[in-house]
């Protein structure tokens, strides 16, 4: 530190401690908390404004309208886009200078260069000298009562009744060729600046007449709310004639105000609570009168009067400003050489006149009365009504808080001691161990007197009877000092600690410690409040408090406004606002309690930041808290640059819907022209959509909502981006809708929307998909054909090898086993003509060649079974029949046939697979069925076959239908079903407990493509035994 800025200190101690106790003086004037202040943001030439900007207006469409030295541009609060018709047509000049909505919506512009531009439903009309518009440039619009359009120029004064304009002169008693300024009151009459004096046309007459008002050249004018005319010029000022009208056209006494510019306006317009505002003429400035401070008849505006001024380069983008303008939602907006800039009343307050070093320390707290007392460097203040009073000055330390003892005693918190004032004397506290007061990290007050405070390194100590007392917890796992602390009424208190740690002391002294979850840690605990729904610990990362006896917290990494919280405070509507590192955060009623109850619930909450006028972030390591209500239910709280205010039962806000619009289409980075529909190419692989709404007093704070209706499933919320992305959207049709709020969160449910139709590529048509199914289709016919063929060829291959086979097999039993028992049997019959006819042997031998004989007999019609090859149905038939012979042989079961057959060739495979299937039917009821009778039936015609097996016994098991005992080798049922399939036959079993119908319809031939498709899906004709 400087030997200079330590005396000056020096001499404050030693004044300090050649006198023990002080009675402090109140010298200082008291400071008046202002009204909330303008939010003043700005546009640049680098932020994309263009420059030298001229005129402005607000259209009924919501965009600011610019007229530049470049052109004409749009701004929606976030964007400048240069206007261009959608007729396709271009604004002839670009040197811009006015700027006038008319009641039906049009624009009429003016330029430097003279002429005017009419611009309605985006297109564009010109008119020049040739048609009757007054040369020279162009100064303002003012449209009459009755439609008629009147223009301010450099040379002349004209008139546009609809279709032409004309040069209004001497024949409407018009005095000079310059109109300076134009302007229509309620009554209808028309005023013109023209030049050095004032001169009006009633509503419907032609010829002007003259006041008594003189005026300088270049003199502006404007109409407030209540309809008087004001008038500002370098003659006299800014000035309103209230007195004034076509029925009274002289001002009372309009020369008595001396000469003088001082406050001479370029421009001027009324806000909508019915403050003056203009850029100054002569200096690079604007200023504002307030309503209650504007001049009265025969008064100007002097510098007493003016309320704001702002002024380049801190509050002012240039040091040139010539537009001003109102918009609907209050904003004021002014025009300058280098940009845009923008005034609205912002919610907060600041403490106007009241002198804070910019680096100072500053501090809050309340009395038992509720009163609010600031502590700033070395004096403290106290709130009565709207005036802060200095109650302690000079006291020789850095103040860095105060707060109050519940006996109402004053304590002030210096960087190197603490002190207490009491009865107008302040007495110094010495703490424990001598030492600075800066090591303090909380004081609080106790119902019992007693004052609780916690010292880096020495822990926690009561002040207690005169004297500091050390407390100390009995849970020994806890640091040793709190980072903050709070006392309830009750007595119980409340200790954080730096590592998140919480310790809750009751009354009777029991301790219960709480920590939080892994994950949900607030951070350092830095202040603690009581709140209707519970208390409230604010850390350095977020929210947090008890639940069912439970830590539950609301993170910084749940809402990123939460981060370093220091100050909490609840509104006697039950709102909780937070004093935070990124602003100051306001929950409404019960929206916290619901949070912290439900870890899914989005709380609404709103950031109050620079975007309302606050500068810089929450103050951190304050001894005591940083937020607090005064008596009048003011919020104050201090960040690291100034103590701020804002009453939240004023916060009526912006009602406003905001006019939401589409602004560009862009697909496969190529713009289309904007339509309530859009046509866009085939193979959209990137589409881009960007849209906007018209909130200009917060633009940064408008949010979106959006869907793209045919692909999204629900409501997208992409916060304040402008702009929707979508990738590799099919062909089709698509409406996309888009709503937008204004920074009070008043939603435009209406929106706006575009519809948009994707054509296809060639093979995204409908008629190609058809084309390709009908090539599927005809392939996979192809191919069931190939294989039907295939297995039609594999089942003739297998029959006719069986049937070889089969030839073999006969032939070696005829040529070996046959004969040669037939060669047995010749021997023995040798021997047997050897014996005598008695005798017995002779007898055995006759028998046993007998049966031999009998034995080659049926070899031979076996053999000539395996040679046999059926190929008609007759012989299917004696197949049947000589199967059924057999079994009946076998069997005591009667079994019948009955054949309805007419002889058609067939092909042998098919008769092979049908008469097994048949013989296995019968031999299954043989052994199963445990029936009474059994009968076997063949139909058949050049359509096919259709055999029937059916018995009275028991009937099957479902399962054994389905053929799921096939593994265990019963019945033979999977056998018979695949030997169906192979030759396309339609296979059945339909049993019941009085018996059981096995049947098989089959082709002649081995099926083709067309036979199974007309088999497919039937079912064999049922019959009944008879």
């Amino acid at each position: 530190m400087r030997i200079e800025r330590l005396i000056p200190n020096i001499f404050r101690w030693l004044a300090w401690w050649l006198t023990p106790t002080t009675v402090v003086a109140t010298g200082v004037p008291p400071a008046i908390v202002q009204p909330a202040q303008y939010v003043h943001q700005t546009w640049t030439i680098q932020d994309g404004a263009p420059p030298a900007i001229c005129a402005i207006a607000q259209g009924p469409d919501g965009y600011l309208w610019l007229g530049t030295g470049s052109g004409l541009y749009r701004f929606d609060g976030v964007e400048f886009s240069r206007y261009q018709p959608s007729s396709g047509q271009h604004l002839v000049a670009t040197n811009l200078t006015a700027l006038a909505f008319m009641r039906d919506g049009g624009l009429w512009i003016g330029s430097y260069d003279g002429g005017a531009t009419h611009l309605k439903n985006g297109t564009l009309r010109s008119s020049t000298t040739r048609d009757g518009f007054p040369p020279g440039w162009v100064y303002g619009f003012a449209e009459g009562l009755d439609g008629e359009v009147w223009a301010a120029s450099g040379q002349g004064l004209g008139r546009f009744d609809g279709t032409h304009w004309r040069t209004i002169g001497r024949d409407w008693n018009f005095p000079v060729d310059r109109a300076d300024w134009v302007a229509v009151d309620r009554e209808g009459t028309l005023w013109v600046a023209a030049v050095n004096r004032l001169v009006y046309l009633p509503r419907g007459a032609k010829r002007f007449q003259s006041t008594n008002v003189a005026l300088a050249p270049g003199a502006t004018m404007a109409i407030d709310g209540k309809g008087t005319l004001w008038i500002s010029d370098r003659l006299h000022g800014t000035r309103p004639l209230p007195d004034l009208s076509a029925s009274h056209p002289l001002a009372t006494d309009p020369d008595r105000l001396p000469v003088s510019a001082a406050h001479a306006a370029a421009r001027m317009t009324f806000d909508h609570g019915g403050s003056l505002w203009a850029t100054a003429l002569d200096n690079a400035a604007v200023f504002r009168v307030a309503r209650d401070a504007l001049p009265g008849a025969g008064e100007n505006v002097v510098e007493a009067t003016i309320g704001d001024r702002f002024e380049a380069p801190l509050s002012l983008t240039a040091n040139t400003a010539i537009p001003v303008a109102v918009d609907r939602e209050g904003t004021v907006w002014v025009g300058t050489g280098l940009g845009l800039d923008s005034y609205h009343r912002g919610p907060v307050g600041s403490l106007r006149d009241f002198h804070l070093a910019p680096k100072t320390h500053l501090g809050i707290g309340k009395d038992a009365a509720g009163r609010l007392w600031l502590s700033d460097s070395d004096r403290i203040y106290r709130l009565d009504g709207d005036r802060f009073t200095t109650v302690v000055d000079g006291i020789p330390d850095t103040v860095l808080g105060v707060f109050h003892q519940r006996d109402d005693t004053l304590w002030i918190i210096g960087f190197h001691d603490l002190y207490r004032y009491d009865g107008g004397r302040l007495a110094k506290v010495p703490l424990p161990g001598h030492l600075y007061a800066s090591r303090l990290k909380f004081v609080a007050s106790a119902p019992d007197g007693a004052v609780w405070t916690s010292i880096e390194g020495l822990g926690v100590h009561r002040w207690v009877g005169g004297a500091w007392k050390p407390w100390r917890p009995r849970s020994g796992d806890l640091e040793a000092s709190p980072t903050t602390g709070a006392v309830a009424d009750d007595g119980s208190v409340w200790l954080g600690f730096g590592d998140g740690a919480l310790l809750h002391v009751d009354p009777s002294g029991a301790e219960r410690v709480y920590r939080f979850e892994a994950g949900r840690e607030i951070g350092p605990v830095n202040t603690i409040a009581s709140t209707r729904s519970g208390v409230i610990f604010g850390g350095s990362a977020g929210l947090a408090t008890l639940r069912n006896g439970q830590l539950t917290s609301l993170t910084d990494r749940d809402f990123a406004a939460l981060t370093g919280v220091t100050g909490i405070a609840q509104t006697r509507d039950g709102e909780v606002w937070v004093n935070a590192g990124r602003g100051v955060v306001r929950f409404g009623d019960g929206e916290l309690g619901r949070a912290f109850d439900d870890a899914a619930y989005r709380p609404a909450l709103r950031v109050f930041d620079f975007r309302d006028g606050i500068a810089g972030s929450a103050r951190q390591g304050q001894p005591v808290g940083t937020m607090a209500l005064d008596d009048a239910g003011r919020l104050w709280f201090l960040t690291n640059e100034n103590a701020y205010w804002l009453d939240p039962a004023a916060l009526g806000g912006n009602r406003l819907r905001p006019p939401v619009y589409i602004r560009s289409i862009v697909a496969n980075e190529k713009a289309f022209p904007l339509s309530a529909s859009v046509d866009l190419p085939a193979g959209v692989s990137t589409l881009e959509i960007g849209y906007t709404a018209l909130s200009l007093t917060s633009p940064s704070r408008v949010r979106f909502r959006y869907r793209l209706v045919g692909e999204d499933a629900a409501w997208i919320d992409p916060g304040t981006r402008r702009k929707a992305y979508y990738t590799n959207l099919g062909p089709g049709d698509y409406r996309f809708e888009v709503i937008g709020s204004n920074d009070q969160d008043v939603w435009n449910e209406r929106g706006a929307t575009v519809s948009l139709s994707i054509a296809p590529h060639f093979w995204q048509t409908w008629w190609f998909r058809a084309v390709v199914a009908l090539l599927l289709l005809a392939l996979v016919g192809l191919a069931y054909v190939s294989r039907t063929r295939a297995m039609a060829r594999e089942i003739r291959v297998q029959a006719s090898v069986r049937h070889e086979e089969r030839e073999r097999i006969a032939r070696d039993l005829h040529d070996t086993l046959l004969q040669a028992i037939y060669g047995i049997i010749l021997k023995f019959q040798s021997i047997a003509a050897t014996l005598r006819d008695d005798d017995p042997l002779r007898k055995q031998l006759d028998d046993s060649l007998r049966l031999a004989s009998d034995f080659v007999v049926e070899g031979r019609d076996r053999v000539r079974e395996l040679r046999a090859r059926i190929e008609s149905t007759g012989e299917l038939l004696d197949a049947i029949g000589e199967v059924a012979r057999v079994l009946r042989q076998a069997s005591p079961i009667p079994i019948d046939t009955s054949m309805h057959v007419a002889d058609h060739a067939m092909d042998p495979a098919v008769a092979d697979e049908v008469l097994s299937i048949v013989r296995e039917a019968l031999i299954n009821a043989v052994r199963h069925a445990q029936a009474s009778r059994i009968e076997a039936s063949l139909t058949a015609s050049e359509r096919g076959i259709v055999a029937h097996v059916r018995d009275d016994g028991q009937g099957m098991a479902a399962t054994l239908i389905d053929g799921c005992a096939a593994d265990a080798g019963r019945w033979g049922i999977t056998g018979m079903r695949e030997r169906a399939a192979r030759i396309g036959a339609l296979f059945d079993i339909a049993s019941s407990p009085r018996g059981t119908d096995v049947s098989i319809a089959a082709p002649l031939r081995l099926p083709t493509v067309h036979a199974r498709v007309r088999t497919a899906g039937r079912r064999v004709p049922p019959t009944s035994m008879h």
